[in-house]
């Protein structure tokens, strides 16, 4: 046997033990990676699943009835949430991590009637095809798929009754603000109010959004995208006409400034007391 066979067999069997610890520590370590974030969620059984397919495109979505909404047959308010970036997938759980444990608090979902439609985007897309470092964007003259598939569920839900048309809120974080000023720059009459933070829109479009109260989130320190973005839109809206705009900035904040915002007095009884036509 020669010198390297003997090193070779010497060493073969404590290499492969080596191996296989280096390659469990990884599956372990990637686990305790995840754990954490599968923490952030909310209870997943409390929502139904479904998923909206049109054309070739799939829009995976969960459903949740307020504690409030148990007891009534009537049509309900909808709000919709659409997620940021980090919660794109086809999974159809992680985009309930960011924001909606706001509306499981006892103090919301005891004391308001509402339906909660949360889509999931799809990797690689956006609700609005542009790029979030640009100091501005023209909305294109088409949706996007994703933002399209909201609104067809939307309107089933609208048409099957199991919402009031007249109280139908919109909301959104980072890729989800775009989301909401380009469903408000679209489909302004569906609206009853909106919530959009860190996001940008086409303030073009501010004089056909004049009618719908907006809340608009941005925390000064945004990296991602610029502040200017959301104050941008506020005094379009202003300008407008739009007498219902508030804008609140966090000097102090950077992008993730959802859960402030969501915390901030009042928001829920603002946007759950906003309806069409009052």
């Amino acid at each position: 046997m020669s010198r390297f066979q003997r090193i070779q067999c010497k060493f073969s069997v404590p290499f492969l033990f080596l191996l296989f610890f280096v390659l469990l520590s990884s599956i372990l370590k990637a686990q305790e990676i995840e754990k954490p974030l599968l923490e952030q969620l909310p209870d997943v059984s409390l929502f139904e699943a479904h998923h909206h397919v049109e054309g070739n495109d799939t829009l995976p979505y969960r459903l949740y009835r307020s504690q409030r909404a148990d007891t009534m047959t009537e049509a309900l308010p909808l709000v919709v949430f659409l997620h940021g970036a980090g919660e794109r997938g086809n999974d159809n759980f992680m985009q309930l991590k960011h924001c909606i444990r706001f509306f499981l608090d006892d103090t919301v979902t005891g004391c308001y009637p509402f339906l909660l439609m949360v889509p999931q985007c799809s990797n690689e897309k956006r609700w609005v095809n542009t790029d979030w470092a640009l100091p501005e964007h023209q909305m294109e003259s088409e949706p996007t798929n994703e933002l399209r598939g909201v609104m067809s569920v939307l309107d089933s839900l609208v048409d099957c009754r199991a919402v009031d048309a007249s109280q139908v809120y919109i909301c959104g974080i980072s890729m989800g603000g775009y989301g909401v000023w380009d469903a408000l720059q679209r489909w302004p009459e569906k609206f009853a109010a909106a919530i959009a933070i860190c996001g940008g829109g086409d303030p073009a479009y501010a004089h056909v959004m004049k009618d719908v109260p907006v809340y608009v989130f941005h925390g000064l320190f945004d990296g991602i995208v610029m502040p200017s973005r959301s104050v941008q839109m506020y005094n379009a809206l202003r300008e407008a006409g739009n007498e219902e705009a508030i804008l609140i900035t966090y000097s102090e904040l950077g992008h993730g400034c959802w859960d402030e915002a969501f915390s901030t007095p009042g928001l829920f009884k603002w946007l759950f007391g906003k309806k069409k036509g009052d």
